[in-house]
């Protein structure tokens, strides 16, 4: 289960339970999406996933696989490896900081409040400033 809030267009969705552990932020006026999962961990990181408004996907996930067109599988195995799809998306292999650092500069519409500042993990609401992971 979770709960969710929309502050200025960025949805966030946080789980019910502390036994859940994803986070997903999501910009309604571009679709970027931003996701945490806290159960999985890669050396010291959680694993985190960025969907820009593009399209283009970053994880740090250095085991992650994908299968094209059902009959091509590219299997990732170090940060920095790129594949370039038919569409031209591309899907990147980064370190969690470098992830957070790249959704913090283009997540946001120039005009948008900065909701969640995702290299210190935590929400700006009003006056307040809430740890994300506590929400």
């Amino acid at each position: 289960m979770h709960s969710e809030k929309i502050l200025d267009d960025i949805h966030i969705i946080f789980p019910y339970q502390r036994k859940y552990e994803y986070y997903i932020v999501i910009n309604n006026q571009t679709e970027a999406k931003f996701i945490f999962n806290r159960t999985l961990k890669f050396e010291d990181e959680i694993m985190v996933m960025y969907i820009d408004s593009y399209g283009n996907l970053m994880s740090n996930n250095k085991n992650l696989k994908i299968t094209i067109d059902k009959s091509e599988t590219v299997q990732f195995k170090n940060y920095r490896q790129q594949v370039i799809l038919s569409n031209n998306l591309t899907v990147t292999i980064l370190p969690m900081k470098d992830i957070q650092e790249i959704a913090n500069n283009t997540f946001y519409l120039d005009h948008q409040r900065h909701i969640v500042d995702f290299v210190n993990l935590i929400i700006k609401e009003g006056n307040n400033i809430l740890p994300l992971f506590f929400v």
